[in-house]
């Protein structure tokens, strides 16, 4: 394992359109000392000539073909691979400023995270989501982590501080026995309170230096309804009261959160989707009034009873264009 090598860990997976602008931006970085290494996850567009092209060209990039296994098996794939003592991960649809890597070994932790700032990229418009320069022992980092991650959902927003892999620089030590979970959604967050738990400090520093890709096809845009946010927040909760016996009123706030929006992807459905999950709505109803709401501002409570009439909040969700004026409704 050598020092001062980053493995930057880039999983593919059909993303032909935007793969030479990601690749190119990890390779022309001022920080040199890289090793670049492409998971190819069975794509079945160019991608993996486009990996192999790039492997011709620069010797610190290490090309993978796998059968497809989704993110998460990408991830653990190249982590087991990796041969430096330092690891980032990059998704094959974004792309880097020239200086991140640079920027993110001068502010490493030795076993521990150090996390930039990033950039938002919507069609033309790029927003940036700067960090703050801190140094966090675990107990700050999750309580700052949790209240992010609630003023983030509630009000529909990004954070510096949240469970995304990619704006972070890992000693990759603190993966030793920390795997990436497969078929889940979400992965990012299950295992994010694990990776702090093994970490000996971690630090935000403001720079913006990764550029995230939202694209409308992204997994986060679907109606299809599924529970690994849930699970993931459930999973959380046990974590915080076993690593730290910490017990916060956030957490509670943030599975309740994921009630409502399994509740909303089940409204944005057709009648013809929705009955399919009758039964999962009405255990998540029965979870959510368990938790309570009443500390939520006036646009979730209003949501909420909106979603008790499903087919009413449908509608209401097909005319959203023509509803956003209205200023307390968010759908």
């Amino acid at each position: 394992m050598e020092n001062k090598l980053i493995s930057i860990i880039v999983a593919v997976y059909n993303v032909e359109e935007y793969l030479n602008k990601c690749i190119k931006s990890i390779v022309n970085q001022t920080y040199h000392n890289l090793e670049i290494i492409l998971v190819d996850d069975g794509s079945t567009d160019c991608s993996g000539k486009i990996c192999d092209d790039w492997g011709k060209i620069d010797s610190r990039i290490q090309v993978y073909h796998k059968k497809n296994g989704g993110l998460s098996d990408a991830r653990n794939y190249g982590l087991k691979v990796a041969k430096g003592r330092w690891v980032c991960f990059v998704d094959g649809d974004d792309f880097v400023s020239q200086t991140i890597y640079e920027t993110l070994f001068k502010s490493r932790v030795e076993n521990g995270i150090c996390i930039c700032g990033y950039f938002i990229v919507e069609n033309k418009n790029i927003k940036p989501i700067r960090g703050i320069n801190q140094i966090l022992n675990q107990k700050e980092a999750v309580i700052l982590y949790l209240t992010n991650e609630r003023e983030a959902v509630l009000n529909n927003r990004f954070t510096y501080f949240g469970a995304y892999a990619w704006n972070k620089l890992y000693d990759i030590t603190i993966f030793n026995n920390i795997k990436y979970p497969l078929n889940k959604k979400y992965e990012d967050m299950y295992i994010m309170l694990e990776l702090i738990h093994q970490s000996k400090a971690i630090r935000i520093i403001p720079e913006c230096e990764y550029y995230y890709i939202q694209r409308k096809e992204s997994i986060t845009h679907r109606k299809n309804i599924q529970t690994d946010y849930l699970d993931a927040r459930i999973k959380q909760k046990k974590e915080l009261e076993e690593f730290w016996d910490i017990k916060d009123k956030k957490i509670d706030d943030l599975i309740a959160l994921s009630y409502i929006a399994i509740l909303r992807k089940y409204a944005i459905n057709p009648y013809s989707e929705r009955i399919k999950y009758t039964s999962l709505k009405k255990r998540i109803w029965v979870s959510l009034n368990s938790i309570g709401y009443d500390n939520f501002p006036f646009k979730i409570k209003l949501k909420i009873l909106l979603l008790h009439i499903p087919g009413l909040y449908y509608f209401l969700y097909s005319l959203r264009g023509k509803l956003k004026r209205c200023k307390y409704l968010d759908l």
